[in-house]
């Protein structure tokens, strides 16, 4: 009986460890969500229909093949169409042929065509690439919200924990006279307001972490956890102007050469549409033959005439060569050449709101940075003095020479202070991650 105790001990000890979730890294959250996201997948769903497109308008250059049989039945009079006589009996025939065209020239439609196709699988592969930038930045915000209010909740236990303390020692000053138990009963009211902010704070955590396993696209857990990165204090950027970070994006950002190639490719597209002015000349070939079961052969036609025998011998050839010159489409070829070219200036205004987009994110982004870096850093500073003040008030408070309403007034503007300085820096924090992201540079924590 002890023995089976003891092995149903281990297997739970050890389905519990293994069912335990290891803490997710950043690496780890991003290569999830960019595996899962559907935007992601769909953008390389739609340059699979461009690579199908332009293997398609490869495929045009090659000449066409085509091969054909019919068989047919006559009752009565008839004409032989093998041998061009009156026949009054029932006949069948049967007609074979393979025929083939190549275009010889269209005006460079086609070869216009490909290079267009080729233009337009490059801007599909910077899409995907955008729609993987744009899940990045997602998971970059969900992942430092998720660091965020850990802090906070860290934070706001501490603030539990001292308080705590500080109700106990009260407690016992009341008890000895020494206090009086209003001073009490502040201290425990505040206690019950800073349990509530422990309870907030975790809350708002639990989102935080609903909110990133829904951007992972996986199923919410209550043992996901992320992993604490071994430094997550914000590092001195590189002293950079923002109109050199926004030279630098315009070379690495894929929304920009995706909207580039799209101008590229309405230039191919209204070449195309011109191409249609050109003449068209085509090359043809076919070969054909005939069988008819009334055909014999033999000086007095006494002898059955073999199918293989009359497919061979009625074998023909044939080869064309033929132009086509446009003169009058009912206007068509114009109008397409017009709105190919409204096209064309619809794409290079498309590329410069692209650019211009980019640009004020980066200048809004710069600014916010520089204001977020002056706020940590001034943060930082009043936490030194408010911390200063308040140990010093919580001497006093210990000691008896401080009431519990100016002690808890101390105490509470450090609290504010701590979480003000969090909030500063995981603002800085962000604020230097995307602007890197705009520089091409990879994010890690």
């Amino acid at each position: 009986m002890k023995r089976k105790t003891r092995i149903t001990v281990l297997f739970l000890l050890a389905a519990a460890t293994a069912g335990a979730q290891k803490p997710w890294t950043f690496r780890q959250c991003l290569d999830t969500a960019l595996q899962r996201n559907i935007t992601v997948n769909q953008a390389r769903m739609s340059n699979e229909l461009n690579k199908v497109t332009l293997s398609q308008s490869k495929a045009a250059r090659i000449p066409s093949l085509s091969a054909s049989a019919s068989e047919g039945l006559s009752i009565g009079k008839n004409i032989d169409p093998t041998s061009n006589t009156y026949i009054t009996k029932g006949n069948t025939t049967t007609n074979l042929g393979v025929s083939s065209s190549v275009n010889l020239f269209n005006g460079f439609q086609t070869a216009n065509t490909i290079r267009q196709n080729t233009i337009t699988v490059l801007a599909g592969e910077s899409d995907i690439e955008k729609a993987k930038n744009d899940v990045t930045l997602n998971i970059t915000t969900g992942y430092l919200q998720v660091l965020f209010t850990q802090e906070i909740l860290q934070a706001a236990r501490s603030q539990v924990e001292a308080t705590a303390a500080q109700a106990d020692r009260t407690e016992k000053l009341v008890n000895a006279g020494k206090s009086p138990e209003s001073d009490l009963l502040q201290v425990q009211s505040q206690l019950a307001t800073d349990n509530l902010s422990v309870v907030t704070a975790q809350n708002n955590l639990d989102l935080a972490r609903v909110t990133l396993m829904q951007l992972m696209d996986i199923p919410v857990t209550d043992d996901f956890d992320v992993q604490v990165p071994e430094s997550a204090e914000p590092l001195q950027p590189a002293v950079l102007t923002w109109d050199q970070i926004y030279l630098k994006s315009l070379q690495v950002q894929p929304q920009v050469a995706a909207a580039s190639f799209r101008t590229n490719a309405s230039e191919m597209a209204l070449k195309v549409s011109e191409g249609a002015r050109w003449p068209r000349v085509t090359l043809g070939a076919n070969l054909n033959s005939s069988y008819s079961s009334s055909r014999k052969t033999g000086s007095h036609n006494e002898q059955t005439y073999a199918f293989t025998d009359q497919v061979w011998d009625n074998l023909g050839e044939s080869f064309s060569l033929g132009i086509s010159i446009p003169i009058y489409s009912n206007r068509q070829i114009r109008s397409n050449i017009e709105k190919a070219r409204i096209n064309l200036t619809n794409s290079h205004l498309s590329e410069q709101n692209v650019k211009n987009t980019l640009r004020k994110t980066i200048e809004q982004t710069y600014t916010d940075l520089r204001a977020a870096g002056k706020k940590y850093e001034a943060t930082k500073q009043q936490v030194t003095a408010v911390e200063s003040a308040y140990r010093n008030a919580e001497k006093k408070f210990t000691v008896g020479v401080m009431n519990a309403t100016d002690y808890l007034i101390q105490k509470n503007s450090f609290t504010q202070a701590q979480s003000s300085l969090i909030q500063a820096k995981y603002d800085y924090i962000f604020k230097q991650k995307i602007l890197d992201f705009y520089q091409g540079k990879a994010i890690t924590f």
